[in-house]
């Protein structure tokens, strides 16, 4: 990390602060038996913030039987949460204010947000999350980070803005490669500043990866803001179809929804988004409704059933392969050696045409001491662990996982860049080392990064020369005393 940037970014005089209402009701309500009077009053000393949160309050979004007159009312009938977020929610969207900001749209920036903040706040509902509002104002909240890099660095941040061609998932790498920060990262800090609760730092923090975000009722509400994410990818983007699906699986997978319920769920936003952008006066754009998305997405099926019954192999296609089928290992649920390579090949040539980079990681653990084989029951563990860390690790940023043979394994990685990569590498080698010594089973990790890129594009012609680049950065690891990354780097042709 560059902690002198890291120091100019949280001391630029231009970075937004919270107005004296937001900071005082933030004080007032970490006391748990706050007097609501006070509170109450605290909010109304603004008018025009009150009368904002009492015209959402009583909104078709909230859906009161009968009208709250006071802000008082509206904490008793919705609780102190509910009204708490949305002071906070207004009182962001009024000090962060980039309307005439050259390169950065401001208008774009709240609606991701939005919609965001209006999937997750319904998604934690489903989810039988307590922490509902806090999804919503979490959603909001996620890219302030984003605004502090921008009023820091100006024209260089707003040109890795442009290189991610708008694609947000690949902002946290560009801002990483070229900066060795990134927003989620400084929002969380800000957040902190702002001596905001634990409950909105977290979802600041792990927004883009959620799976590595903390356990419990917290761990919920940052997974609930991730599939938000996944949602106003779904709801923005021209093709919505792979968010769609990526939506459906993840809601299974984080928080056992099912497709009816997430059906509902996509329906409760694209309405309540409309609703609340008029509230937050937020151009949400062409918002489509939730019985086109479904639509869309079912036609699609249908014909890419028909277009390609057998499907071929590639990144989007392994979502369809069974677990019992042969082309995964029988122990790990992961891809077997044939598959992987397979998928590595069909990667490679994709990357290679398209200019898109791509990055190998190889993994291996050694034997135990005196090169003496390990017992099975022993040996179980350490596989059972590297897959589950190598799970938690990768999949979020879309990382193929292969096993290769007992003790080596294999992550494929698209669309992001090596520095990205590697820093999910070093947490993933720093869990499973952590995880040995709390087993009393030793074990290192050997890891060896190869990667293709633009720097890369004209020395590895051949997918094996990827393989083999990859092979002895691993093996460099070894040599090394394991527990250690090593990426390989070529050298240029003279």
């Amino acid at each position: 990390m560059d902690h002198d940037l890291l120091e100019e970014v949280l001391s630029c005089p231009t970075l937004p602060s919270l107005p004296a209402v937001a900071i005082e009701v933030i004080e007032l309500t970490r006391d748990v038996n706050v007097e609501m009077d006070r509170l109450a009053a605290t909010i109304q000393n603004d008018q025009g913030l009150s009368a904002k949160v009492l015209k959402t309050v009583n909104s078709s979004y909230y859906g009161l039987r009968k009208k709250c007159g006071t802000i008082r009312q509206a904490i008793v009938v919705l609780g102190l949460s509910a009204v708490k977020s949305l002071t906070l929610g207004f009182s962001l969207v009024s000090s962060i204010d980039l309307k005439d900001k050259d390169g950065f749209d401001h208008n774009e920036y709240w609606r991701r947000g939005l919609f965001t903040g209006v999937a997750a706040r319904s998604i934690a509902k489903a989810a039988k999350c307590e922490l509902q509002d806090e999804a919503f104002l979490g959603g909001l909240l996620q890219d302030v980070g984003m605004v502090a890099l921008y009023e820091t660095l100006g024209d260089r941040y707003v040109r890795i803005l442009e290189q991610t061609g708008g694609d947000h998932k690949k902002l946290p790498g560009f801002e990483i490669a070229e900066f060795e920060l990134q927003h989620p990262d400084i929002g969380a800090m800000m957040a902190t500043r702002w001596k905001l609760p634990e409950e909105l730092i977290q979802p600041v923090k792990y927004h883009e990866r959620p799976s590595a975000g903390p356990s419990g009722e917290v761990g919920l509400l940052v997974k609930a803001v991730g599939l938000g994410n996944i949602v106003a990818d779904a709801l923005t983007n021209d093709d919505p179809q792979p968010a769609l699906r990526r939506f459906y699986k993840k809601a299974k997978e984080w928080m056992n929804i099912s497709e009816s319920e997430a059906d509902e769920i996509l329906a409760e936003v694209t309405a309540g988004t409309k609703e609340m952008a008029k509230l937050f006066d937020i151009d949400a754009g062409q918002v489509p409704g939730s019985d086109e998305l479904l639509k869309d997405a079912r036609n699609q099926a249908v014909c890419m059933s028909i277009e390609s019954p057998t499907p071929t192999l590639g990144l989007d296609s392994l979502d369809t392969l069974m677990l019992d089928s042969p082309k995964f290992d029988q122990d790990t649920g992961l891809l077997n050696a044939s598959t992987f390579e397979q998928v590595l090949a069909n990667s490679f040539e994709h990357a290679s045409g398209s200019g898109e980079p791509l990055t190998l990681v190889r993994i291996s653990f050694d034997r135990a001491e005196n090169d003496i084989p390990r017992r099975p029951l022993e040996l179980r563990k350490l596989v059972s662990g590297v897959t589950a860390i190598l799970r938690k690790h990768f999949i979020d940023s879309g990382g193929v996982i292969g096993r290769l043979d007992t003790e080596s394994f294999a992550v494929l990685v698209p669309s992001h860049s090596r520095v990205v990569v590697t820093r999910t590498a070093d947490a993933f080698r720093s869990e499973f080392e952590q995880a040995c010594l709390e087993w009393e089973v030793p074990g290192r990790t050997h890891v060896g990064i190869a990667y293709l890129d633009h720097t890369t594009q004209g020395i590895y012609q051949r997918v094996e020369q990827l393989s083999t680049a990859a092979a002895r950065a691993m093996k460099a690891s070894a040599s090394n005393g394991g527990n250690c990354i090593k990426v390989f780097t070529p050298k240029k042709a003279a």
